[in-house]
């Protein structure tokens, strides 16, 4: 961990060298010239862009922590400072570390910056780019999606609960999939791990809703009931065949 005045900085030891305060500057890579993309993930947007490090071997992912609900109307981007290692960006990074270092499928983090202003900070979170993948929201708006994928996405979500790690806002966005097939879950704030217990139906429960309120909400969005029953026989078999994807699907 790295600390200038009252900024800190915590980044992969693996880096040659740690990122440059610019890079956590949307407006600054965007004039460098080094943004390639734009998407979005939970509340806000995240920008895709090639660090110029050396020995880097893929893109990196800028994502500024927002707030939601009516404390954003009062706080925007801001969150109350508690120390250090009770910040929302210092617990996401480690526990993405650790997921990463135990063969979970998240993104390999690169570096998390937190900027304080008096009794308040802002922060930003830097991660690897899967690549070749897209957020299973954009695959259910454009077309149906496979029972085959369905069944990954319950396994992958088992693997992540009986390592005891529960996601905090699991939901279409934050759950993505790479052209090898694989599935990957994003966005781990406010992620923890938990023992053994009710939140592991919780979890499920929530992405449900998730996939239902946005079937009324949008005009085209390929889900049905059929779909989230294939995801919970991933989810209870990991290791078992999924079903024959229905007529026309």
């Amino acid at each position: 961990m790295q600390q200038s005045g009252a900024g800190y900085l915590i980044h992969d030891a693996a880096l040659d060298r740690p990122p440059e305060p610019w890079m956590f500057d949307p407006a600054a890579l965007v004039e460098q010239g080094w943004v390639s993309a734009r998407g979005a993930m939970g509340r806000g947007q995240v920008l895709f862009f090639d660090p110029p490090i050396p020995g880097n071997d893929g893109q990196w992912v800028l994502r500024h922590y927002l707030r939601g609900g009516s404390v954003a109307r009062v706080l925007g981007d801001r969150y109350l400072w508690t120390g250090l290692r009770r910040s929302r960006p210092w617990r996401e990074f480690l526990l993405t570390a650790e997921m990463r270092d135990r063969g979970l499928p998240v993104p390999r983090p690169v570096a998390a910056r937190l900027l304080r202003a008096g009794a308040y900070y802002r922060a930003d979170l830097i991660t690897h780019r899967i690549p070749d993948a897209g957020p299973l929201d954009s695959r259910l708006r454009a077309a149906p999606v496979s029972a085959s994928i369905w069944h990954r996405v319950g396994a992958c979500i088992r693997q992540f609960h009986d390592a005891g790690y529960c996601h905090a806002d699991l939901n279409s966005r934050n759950i993505l999939l790479d052209v090898c097939g694989r599935v990957w879950l994003l966005d781990w704030d406010r992620g923890r791990q938990r023992v053994p217990g009710a939140w592991r139906e919780g979890n499920l429960a929530r992405l449900r809703r998730d996939l239902e309120k946005r079937l009324r909400l949008l005009d085209r969005w390929h889900y049905c009931e059929r779909d989230f029953a294939v995801l919970l026989a991933g989810y209870r078999d990991p290791g078992g065949t999924p079903p024959a994807d229905a007529p026309g699907g």
